[in-house]
């Protein structure tokens, strides 16, 4: 009997696992008839969903590589731009520092020359008072030479009060 009853059990073991596996089936039909539309409706949706944010996303990213690629080449034109106008500049304060230059050597040279004409000036006037003077103090020598007998202590004397008189002079 031990057998029967092993059987027996058995034989319900099988019931429920037939009545089991007929629930499952039956459960799956329903709810893949009420569920699973719905579901795979919502997922579809939400797959569409990322694959429009996804082109998006690839359209957006284009767009701005785009604006990137113009914002470079922008960026290289000004540094082109900046650099020219740098070099204009270096080109036009070389050229006036090169006028400046030049004008004040030519200023230097006319002051050089207007200051050597002075001094010639100045040279000859000067000259011409120190011959005036010379030419005086020969004639006030010679009168006074002149006026008196002429001795050797005379001669002595005279030379030795023109000379204090020429030093006296030069000190006046």
């Amino acid at each position: 009997m031990d057998m029967l009853t092993s059987l027996g059990i058995t034989k319900d073991l099988i019931a429920d696992l037939i009545i089991n596996i007929g629930s499952i089936v039956v459960l799956f039909v329903i709810v893949k008839k009420l569920a699973y539309k719905p579901i795979k409706k919502f997922m579809d949706a939400r797959a569409e969903r990322l694959a429009a944010q996804k082109a998006e996303a690839e359209a957006l990213s284009e767009e701005a590589n785009k604006r990137l690629d113009e914002y470079n080449i922008l960026l290289a034109e000004c540094d082109n731009a900046k650099s020219e106008a740098i070099a204009q500049g270096e080109a036009i304060a070389h050229r006036e520092s090169e006028q400046i230059i030049t004008e004040a050597k030519r200023t230097a040279e006319e002051i050089i020359r207007k200051a050597n004409e002075k001094a010639q000036e100045d040279y000859k006037k000067t000259m011409g008072e120190a011959d005036d003077y010379i030419v005086n103090l020969t004639m006030e020598a010679s009168s006074a030479l002149l006026k008196r007998a002429v001795n050797d202590d005379d001669n002595k004397k005279i030379v030795e009060e023109f000379l204090k008189t020429i030093d006296g002079d030069k000190n006046a």
